[in-house]
């Protein structure tokens, strides 16, 4: 009952949306065949995505079925995660190594070029299970302060759930030990399946005020995105 009352509640808000991962027997033969012969061989290298099916779906499909995690990064050399002194997203402070269990969550940080974007980043990744799965809520926002978003081709890192364990909320996990990547898959912009959703916020405003406004008075401030660069 607790769930259906989830469900209801955040359907009532003004997230991005996805719904239960429901594949097709062709899907997961294909996945189950791409992991077992690449994935698990890797050896920490990178992988070179070939299927005809989104990313997010297959990194899904891994978290669910392959007792793996996925990390988000710009940068595409790491050779070892060490914990970092971060807040979970509950706001506790930890020195962990930070991985997701959703596969589009990270993407958003992989795609975002922090180099050239010096604004905060604000997002949500909540879900809640429901017959079919599990039914998937987010949002995503970037500055209002900055006149053109700036996106770049990024990394998934691949980590054995060996050693984490849950941060803040469902998907957010941590370990408090270096992490070596099972394997890499490159990502672009375009992976991220809520690019042209992405909202704006006040750098001024709490993240308190930015969410109600958002998510409960559902005030229109939509992203706009110019491209990568």
């Amino acid at each position: 009952m607790k769930h259906v009352f989830k469900r209801w509640f955040f359907h009532l808000l003004n997230f991005d949306r996805m719904n239960e991962l429901m594949l097709t027997a062709q899907e997961e033969k294909a996945f189950d065949h791409f992991f077992h012969q690449h994935i698990e061989k890797a050896k920490g290298n990178f992988v070179p995505y070939k299927l005809p099916y989104p990313k997010h779906k297959f990194f899904q499909y891994m978290i669910e079925h392959k007792h793996v995690l996925i990390h988000g990064s710009n940068s595409s050399d790491i050779k070892r995660f060490v914990p970092r002194k971060q807040s979970l997203f509950n706001g506790k402070m930890v020195k962990a190594v930070f991985a997701a269990s959703d596969g589009i969550w990270p993407i958003f940080f992989a795609v975002v070029n922090r180099e050239r974007y010096k604004g905060s980043l604000r997002n949500m990744c909540l879900s809640v299970p429901t017959r079919k799965g599990v039914k998937r809520y987010y949002y995503f926002s970037l500055s209002n302060t900055i006149q053109e978003a700036s996106f770049t081709d990024g990394t998934i890192y691949i980590l054995s759930r060996n050693g984490f364990q849950r941060g803040g909320i469902r998907d957010e996990w941590i370990s408090e030990r270096e992490v070596e990547p099972v394997a890499k898959i490159s990502v672009v912009p375009e992976d991220f399946p809520f690019l042209d959703q992405i909202r704006s916020h006040d750098e001024a405003d709490s993240i308190y005020k930015t969410l109600i406004q958002t998510l409960i008075l559902r005030k229109k401030n939509r992203f706009m995105n110019n491209g990568s660069t």
